[in-house]
């Protein structure tokens, strides 16, 4: 295939990407020294570089500060993707209407680059409750949605997933040996649903289930999530896991899955 061997790739645009890349909730603003050091460049092209991302709308400076942000355009092209694969919409009413028989926070999630980003959730009302975003990355293999999605990939992809990805220890019950997460994972496809047992935050406890589209592939991931105290009460769990497994199935339904 043309340009497979980067002989077409254009140098500049593929730096430019790279800036925007960049960017997230975690790190929404960077200095021009910043981007230097990260890029590697030095301060003349990334001036060019930066200007041009500016003209384009995609970028926007602080006048004050200095610092470079994302600009509503970039915000804009991002929200055009997410829109186009119309889980959020399939999803929304089913994520309501979990938060509202679970009294706990939801969200819909898939996987990019091997981490779980959210795109839609649902707070309940609760004054303790598990704090998140729209468009927040988190490791997989410690995450419900993140453990479900990598249960369903490929061999070929999970293997180049455990070559790729260092787990690291984020709890005390974080699973850091490949070997003990790959039966977890098998567990997980048997079972139909998984469990972050406060192994990517301390305190949070989820649960979560497989999205699937009109081919029967998994694409996202519904789960809840709440304070490990509230969660491991007597009976939550056996309630609450036929919750999110009926709430993944209806919303695979409006998928088109048979």
């Amino acid at each position: 295939m043309p340009g497979q061997n980067g002989r077409y790739a254009i140098n500049s645009v593929l730096r430019a990407a790279q800036i925007l890349q960049s960017f997230s909730l975690e790190k929404p603003t960077y200095t021009h020294a910043e981007i230097s050091k990260n890029l590697g460049l030095n301060k003349a092209a990334v001036t060019r570089l930066l200007f041009t991302l500016e003209k384009a709308g995609l970028l926007e400076k602080d006048v004050d500060s200095g610092k470079y942000g994302l600009a509503v355009s970039a915000y804009q092209i991002g929200s055009v993707y997410i829109n186009l694969t119309g889980i959020p919409q399939a999803a929304r009413p089913h994520l309501s209407e979990l938060t509202a028989l679970c009294k706990e926070s939801t969200h819909l999630s898939i996987l990019r680059e091997y981490e779980v980003v959210y795109i839609d959730k649902v707070e309940c009302s609760r004054p303790i409750r598990m704090m998140s975003y729209v468009g927040r990355k988190m490791p997989a293999y410690c995450t419900g949605t993140g453990k479900v999605l990598l249960a369903h990939l490929s061999e070929e992809d999970l293997k180049t997933y455990f070559h790729s990805v260092r787990l690291k220890q984020r709890t005390p019950n974080t699973i850091t040996r490949a070997a003990l997460l790959r039966t977890e994972l098998e567990e997980v496809r048997r079972a139909g649903y998984a469990v972050d047992n406060a192994e990517n935050e301390m305190e949070v406890m989820s649960l979560a289930a497989p999205i699937r589209d009109q081919t029967g592939k998994v694409v996202a991931a519904v789960s809840t999530a709440g304070p490990v105290y509230r969660m491991t009460e007597k009976g939550v769990r056996e309630k609450f896991v036929p919750l999110v497994i009926q709430a993944a199935e209806r919303i695979s339904r409006r998928l088109g899955c048979g």
